[in-house]
């Protein structure tokens, strides 16, 4: 028989126990719980950091993909098909990382901003492209081409907002020849009073942005209202005006480059050399027998005065000068190049080969200045001698409107007036926007019109007229004259070399997002990149990927 004893007071509770150890049990679930959303949260933030990292790469990957495309001759040639201006086949959504799942299929797009004068820019303000920088004013080339800085001033001026004075501290900024400030502009002791001093740079700027230091430049008169720089007025950005503005940005550059070479990367053939024989023999492989012969009969003798060509007609019983008396008189230049014919073509060959061969008979080569001045041209040679002496004269190949779509671009892309590697960096009229045109000195607005209406549009899918290689096309399509074209030769040219753009890495599906601005050199084949800088921070700039894509099932 069994007897239960009575608990004493002094006796512990056991059922005390379990509530403790519930307790600790709750205690441990709430810390694993805790530890859980941590390497949650801390899963998510390295997922995250990899996929912005992926993107990155994707980005970069667009960078060197596009460099490799603008400076192979083949892939710009067959694969660009000419045009890396507006070619979505070949810049978007060009896949890098490839998967069935679309969270994880990396992409990247090239995108160029279009000319802020673009009709389309304001519905379209981005194509899937490059935008080309010898398109616009290059402040390092200014004092270079005109080293007194008046013509360089009155370009400036042509910039929406610019002002005299503005323009004059520009100037002064890159100007190492002077040390006294240009009427309102400004030197060391405007910019040793600032806070804090600084001294001015005297020299070419390294990049756009130092264009703020110089006096009177803000960032709304160089950038705009365009913050982020996706050429479209986003809510934030709106100054009253309901309009984007990319402000001066969209009009200069300091990166264009423009070597002294032919399409090829050769170097070109000096014009001016003294070894008159080596310059024929040169010429010759260059541009030809007929043009090769002329130019050195240019060199030996010079440019024989215009001859004009006089048409008389009689009217009525008496002569008549435009209506005034009874002879009415027409005047009209030939354009049609004819060459000297049977002894005169003998002779004159025999003299210039004579001259050639006897370099005390040479005499001072005379020097071409222009390779316009070639156009509508003549050259006297004197052949014979004593009484048989007489005058022979040789025209210009380039005289014959059918013969200059073929050799001019020969002459401008082969030959060149100077002997520098590199030339200062001239605005290609292929690609410049109208207010980057309307800087050119000597042109005139029908000239500006006809340049943007011959020219191919940037969206054109056919293949390029080579015509457009070079400026010849200013003569044989847009039909201004050559006396024109001698006036602002220095300053324009037909090529590029060196592309701006924005590559933008992303996944199909969404996700974080990589946007680079790169400027790429390109020139002799060996792309270098000049400018990298990460945009990223300014927030998603374009609308895609699409918003749309079909989610995975997979949330990794």
């Amino acid at each position: 028989m069994f007897v239960l004893a009575e608990r004493t007071p002094n006796q512990p509770r056991r059922g005390i126990v379990l509530l403790a150890v519930l307790v600790v049990v709750v205690i441990l679930s709430l810390a694993a719980y805790q530890y859980s959303e941590y390497m949650q949260a801390e899963y998510q933030a390295a997922n995250s950091h990899t996929k912005l990292a992926q993107t990155r790469s994707f980005a970069m990957s667009g960078v060197n993909y596009a460099a490799v495309m603008l400076s192979n001759t083949d892939s710009y040639t067959n694969t660009l098909n000419g045009n890396p201006f507006d070619n979505a086949a070949v810049f978007q959504d060009i896949v890098v990382q490839d998967d069935s799942n679309s969270k994880r299929r990396g992409k990247f797009s090239i995108v160029g901003l279009k000319n802020s004068d673009d009709p389309q820019a304001s519905t379209q303000p981005y194509s899937f492209g490059v935008v080309d920088e010898a398109g616009k004013l290059n402040l390092n080339a200014l004092l270079l081409l005109d080293s007194t800085g008046t013509i360089a001033e009155q370009m400036l001026l042509q910039l929406p907002n610019m002002t005299d004075d503005i323009a004059n501290s520009i100037l002064d900024w890159l100007d190492p020849n002077t040390t006294s400030p240009r009427p309102n502009g400004a030197k060391d002791e405007y910019y040793l009073n600032q806070s804090p001093a600084y001294h001015v740079k005297n020299g070419p700027l390294d990049s756009l942005e130092e264009l703020l230091l110089v006096k009177g430049v803000t960032p709304q008169l160089l950038y705009g209202n365009d913050r982020n720089k996706n050429g479209t007025l986003d809510p934030d950005e709106d100054d009253g005006s309901g309009q984007v503005d990319r402000g001066w940005s969209a009009y200069l550059t300091v990166y264009s480059r423009e070597p002294n070479a032919d399409a090829l990367g050769n170097a070109r053939v000096y014009l001016n050399d003294q070894d008159i024989n080596a310059l024929n023999e040169k010429l010759t492989t260059a541009v030809g027998p007929d043009l090769a012969n002329y130019i050195i009969a240019y060199r030996l003798y010079g440019s024989a005065a215009p001859v004009t060509k006089i048409a008389i007609s009689l009217t009525g019983k008496g002569l008549t000068v435009d209506g005034v008396s009874t002879m009415r008189v027409t005047i009209a230049a030939s354009s049609k190049y004819s060459a000297p014919q049977g002894k005169d073509a003998d002779d004159v060959n025999a003299q210039i080969q004579t001259t050639k061969a006897n370099p005390r008979s040479q005499g001072s080569l005379k020097p071409i200045s222009s390779v316009y001045s070639l156009i509508n041209s003549s050259v006297s040679v004197p052949v014979g001698t004593g009484n048989t002496q007489r005058t022979v004269t040789l025209q210009s190949p380039l005289n014959d409107v059918g013969r200059q779509k073929t050799l001019l671009p020969l002459l401008l892309d082969k030959t060149t007036t100077s002997k520098a590697t590199d030339l200062p960096p001239r605005i290609n009229v292929n690609t410049a926007s109208q207010t980057v045109l309307s800087a050119l000195p000597g042109l005139s607005d029908a000239d500006i019109a006809a340049i943007i209406n011959a020219r191919p549009v940037p969206s054109a899918t056919g293949t390029p007229d080579p015509i457009f290689n070079t400026p010849a096309w200013l003569i044989t399509e847009a039909k201004l004259s050559p006396t024109s074209l001698q006036a602002v030769e220095r300053f324009i040219t037909a090529r590029s070399g060196v592309y701006r753009f924005q590559a933008i890495g992303y996944f199909e599906g969404g996700g974080p997002s990589t946007r680079l601005e790169a400027v790429i050199d390109t020139n002799y084949g060996r792309p270098r990149i000049v400018h990298l800088r990460d945009l990223s921070e300014m927030g998603k700039a374009y609308p895609f990927p699409a918003t749309n894509s079909t989610p995975s099932t997979n949330p990794n």
